[in-house]
């Protein structure tokens, strides 16, 4: 009879622990693609400007998210079996292994929060850009930076780098000087409002390029993608230790 009372995995309480472990598994399922899903996004969208701002810690951030994400997913699922046929053991190393990757993912916002921080308030974002634009760019050692710049100056419709170092600033860079053809290109395709190529590349034309600059748009545009990132792993990591909790509970109820 002890073995079917309240407090046994048949009982009131089990019943309920394992119900409640159902419901918070899949809300934390849920979470963790979503962390996935924003990982896999950031790490695709955003990535790439990570030359213009090496070192940067945002790129490992959408990575851990990827990975820890999709394993916890799969811990999950695991534990869903478990609980459902009563496995104590795998249930227990399901507890065991949530709270790691709880910690990994607490490890990550975290991260996310420090670049946050640095980004705002230490990483001279303009200057490294204005390094890369006129030291790097167009260099055949070198196509990782003019990549990241066209794919910046592209979608992010600007040109240049700040109000003091605008479209003009290209005059100066070492990729102008190296140019053979005449007359000169005054600015890089990337600049240039698409079907108007050809009065852009002259630098007559202010209406055939873009004339906003890019640090702004950059730092602000990765401060919220961070920020988002960092949140989202904070709560989805705090998520996943609650239904570890009620694993553990179960487990404890099952007689065997």
């Amino acid at each position: 009879m002890g073995s079917f009372s309240r407090w046994s995995a048949y009982g009131s309480i089990g019943r309920l622990t394992k119900y409640l472990f159902i419901i918070t598994s899949i809300t934390s399922m849920i979470l963790l693609l979503v962390v996935f899903v924003y990982g896999c996004w950031l790490n695709h969208n955003r990535a790439q400007y990570a030359e213009l701002l090496a070192p940067s810690l945002y790129v490992d951030v959408s990575r851990i998210m990827i990975i820890v994400s999709l394993i916890a997913i799969i811990n999950s699922l695991i534990a869903i079996y478990s609980v459902s046929k009563e496995l104590r053991c795998m249930i227990y190393s399901y507890a065991t292994a949530s709270f790691i990757l709880f910690i990994m993912l607490l490890m990550g916002g975290i991260m996310g929060f420090v670049f946050y921080q640095k980004l705002q308030n230490q990483i001279p974002l303009n200057l490294k850009m204005l390094t890369s634009l006129k030291e790097l760019y167009g260099s055949a050692d070198n196509k990782p930076i003019t990549e990241a710049w066209d794919d910046l100056q592209k979608n992010f419709h600007c040109c240049g780098v700040s109000d003091n170092d605008n479209y003009n600033v290209w005059k100066t860079s070492k990729w102008y000087m190296h140019q053979k053809s005449v007359p000169k290109p005054m600015l890089p395709l990337s600049c240039c409002i698409p079907s108007l190529e050809a009065a852009c590349i002259e630098g007559k034309d202010i209406n055939a390029f873009y004339t906003e600059t890019c640090y702004m748009p950059l730092k602000t545009d990765l401060l919220n993608v961070v920020n988002i990132a960092a949140w989202i792993l904070i709560i989805a990591s705090f998520f996943m230790l609650i239904p570890a909790i009620f694993a553990g509970v179960y487990a404890r109820l099952i007689r065997k």
